[in-house]
């Protein structure tokens, strides 16, 4: 594949998906067992220009939406979820680069705008002031997605201010972390996500976005940017990344099943897709996965009516992501049921997809008490939860 184009619509980067997302599935074993997925699929989503996406045109990126982001994660966890996880986070990770200070993204993007970016967003490393910045430390900044793979990396960290502890996010450059391989997991074992320490690092100001700043969609790269999604508060998009591989990776278990069912011969030598008991129970699935994906579109199109954001507007997108997860939980269990003692073999795709979704379903961003809570607070009048300053 060419070097990314300069332009790209939305249609040029689906048909790069929809080429890659075979070989992505090929190499779905071997990122498992290897705990990250291969240095080829790495270079591929490059050359397919997924770090822009998301980059405004006035920086050289694509300038495309939030709608292209979700496609594209949808149709590659269809394949393979660690594979699609990984290229949402190249897409999202640099979008939120785009709201940095302009000295950061300048510095960053200083040799091309194809840098894949990892990130540990819960504020685990202690930043201590001093002059022009900050002394950035942790032992354990956990779940960062495709560290191995990336250059640059964003840790959540608590700024130890006058006034008090601030959440903020540090732009660390390469050779001032490391990597400790703590990914040992049951699920998602691709996305070699895996714990980055910092020891003083230090972290110019201009490397520096306070929470705040993303959760009311304030923030320094928004000054300079027109486009709706450099506005939208964080919490309206942040979880896009985590419910649409879900959803995707239970739209290809389904599609999965449904293609292994019209051929299938139970013991009795009856044909499988004759019983009206498979029937039905399918055509629950496909209900509740139609069901998730139209609840999904809905959070990913918020950003065209910005005069509508509201606190009650944020709880209903944060309250449909649970159930998105618990939707896409449902069907795959079902489809694992389905399929009887086969898919249960370490090896085989329905295996692969039920303890990917099921680790997936356990990240905060879809947690359903959380998310479910807050929507009851806002519906009954009683506001926000203020320990929870993400909302």
């Amino acid at each position: 594949m060419p070097s990314p184009a300069q332009s790209a619509t939305k249609w040029d980067i689906l048909d790069r998906v929809r080429a890659m997302a075979p070989r992505f599935s090929e190499r779905a074993a071997a990122a498992e067992q290897a705990r990250r997925i291969p240095e080829a699929s790495v270079k591929e989503m490059l050359d397919a220009g997924f770090a822009r996406i998301l980059v405004p045109k006035e920086a050289g990126g694509y300038g495309l939406g939030f709608d292209t982001w979700f496609e594209v994660t949808r149709e590659l966890c269809k394949a393979d979820a660690s594979h699609g996880w990984c290229a949402s986070l190249i897409i999202h990770h640099n979008h939120l680069i785009a709201q940095y200070p302009e000295i950061a993204q300048r510095t960053l993007w200083a040799n091309g705008l194809d840098v894949p970016v990892a990130a540990s967003f819960a504020p685990a490393a202690v930043a201590v002031p001093v002059d022009g910045g900050y002394r950035v430390s942790g032992k354990g900044s956990p779940f960062a997605s495709g560290v191995d793979h990336c250059t640059w990396v964003m840790l959540g960290g608590m700024a130890q201010e006058a006034a008090g502890p601030e959440w903020k996010f540090f732009l660390v450059a390469p050779g001032d972390y490391a990597i400790r391989d703590t990914w040992f997991t049951a699920g998602m074992c691709g996305t070699g996500s895996k714990t980055i320490v910092t020891d003083g690092a230090f972290v110019p100001n201009d490397r520096v976005l306070k929470l705040t700043e993303l959760r009311d969609g304030k923030t320094p790269g928004g000054a300079r940017y027109k486009d709706v999604i450099f506005h939208t508060p964080f919490f309206y998009y942040a979880p896009i990344s985590f419910a649409t591989p879900m959803l995707g990776a239970a739209q290809g278990a389904y599609e999965y099943f449904r293609d292994w069912a019209k051929t299938r011969v139970t013991q009795d030598g009856s044909s499988l897709a004759e019983k009206a008991s498979i029937q039905v129970r399918m055509a629950r699935a496909a209900a509740d996965l139609d069901a998730a994906d139209l609840l999904l579109r809905r959070c990913v199109n918020v950003t065209e009516a910005p005069q509508d954001y509201s606190p009650d507007h944020l709880a209903r997108s944060v309250r449909d992501y649970a159930r998105i997860s618990e939707l896409t939980v449902g069907v795959v269990d079902a489809l694992v049921a389905l399929s009887g003692t086969a898919s249960f073999n370490t090896s085989h795709p329905l295996q692969r997809a039920w303890r990917d979704i099921h680790f997936m379903s356990m990240h905060i961003a879809v947690n359903s008490e959380m998310n479910f809570t807050h929507y009851g607070r806002m519906a009954l009048g009683l506001g926000r939860d203020a320990s929870r300053p993400y909302f």
